[in-house]
């Protein structure tokens, strides 16, 4: 058994203070942008253990920094950046990153290496702190757009502001991220994410298949399958046909909360078993934003 969750799939753009304006037009509060020590931009949504990120490059100097065995996350990004907008990798939540390495490692999974890093910050009362994250990266080679890594922050005291996550449209944390593989793909995504998550994790649904987690599910669906969950899915979605996330499926406290940044910001979308869907991929960064009427506990 894992205790890794969803945490943060990274929404991978190529201008970044332009999405970031579209999400924040949509209701959702931004922390000012940010650099990774490995030469990626971000741009947090910040929710309670887990985090919506749009990620960029910034300094092409630094993207070789911070290996974790072979992999170089800056490159990872920098590679399937160029192919297109979206997900090309996702963080999972993870209270005890070694532990959890090593339930992966028993059911079969690598780990390329382990990546340590914190930066300074400074505390309201103007004390200052120093963040510290352990990633354990779990690449897929056949499979490279759903390659992840545990992600355990030490210090969610210096991320978590509560000042930050009071979104004014009611957002507050992701119910489901949904996975488009096709049939011939789905066998070897549901055994990456049995081996992530534990075989007995995985339930076959009508549409496909989900995946529990400690931290909302994963939902697996086709191109056939798909519309049940998300309605017509828009032309240039995924169009390399790569297994990958084409929704964050976010929980938010009521529609009518989110409904006038919706329509001040004149975003196409559809209703769909009563979730409101976000379709305009190219806005968006490359994916579709899906939100459930679903109160915080």
């Amino acid at each position: 058994m894992t205790t890794l969750g969803i945490d943060h799939p990274l929404v991978c753009v190529r201008d970044l203070a332009a999405k970031r304006a579209t999400y924040q037009t949509l209701g959702f509060l931004m922390k000012p942008p940010g650099m990774h020590p490995w030469g990626t931009s971000t741009a947090l949504v910040i929710f309670r253990n887990q985090l919506l990120e749009l990620v960029s490059i910034e300094d092409e100097s630094l993207l070789d920094g911070y290996a974790a065995g072979s992999f170089r996350f800056g490159r990872h990004v920098e590679a399937w950046l160029a192919e297109r907008e979206g997900v090309c990798l996702s963080a999972l939540n993870s209270m005890d990153a070694e532990a959890d390495e090593a339930a992966v490692l028993a059911r079969g999974g690598s780990c390329a290496g382990t990546v340590e890093f914190g930066r300074d910050v400074v505390r309201d009362d103007g004390t200052p702190d120093r963040t510290k994250t352990t990633l354990k990266i779990f690449p897929h080679a056949g499979l490279p757009r759903l390659s992840m890594f545990a992600c355990q922050q030490h210090r969610r005291d210096l991320i978590e502001f509560p000042d930050w996550m009071d979104h004014p449209n009611g957002a507050h944390g992701f119910a489901y991220a949904t996975i488009l593989a096709a049939p011939s793909d789905q066998g070897r995504v549901r055994d990456w994410l049995s081996v992530l998550h534990g075989a007995d994790a995985v339930r076959d649904t009508d549409w496909g298949f989900e995946v529990a987690t400690t931290n909302g599910q994963w939902r697996v669906v086709s191109r056939a399958t798909a519309p049940a969950l998300l309605g017509k899915l828009p032309d240039g979605l995924a169009s390399d046909g790569a297994p990958s996330v084409i929704s964050l499926d976010i929980r938010c406290h009521a529609l009518s909360q989110l409904r006038p940044f919706v329509e001040a910001g004149e975003f196409v979308c559809q209703n769909v078993n009563g979730a409101l869907v976000l379709t305009e991929v190219a806005r968006l960064g490359g994916i579709l934003l899906s939100f459930h009427e679903i109160p915080k506990v």
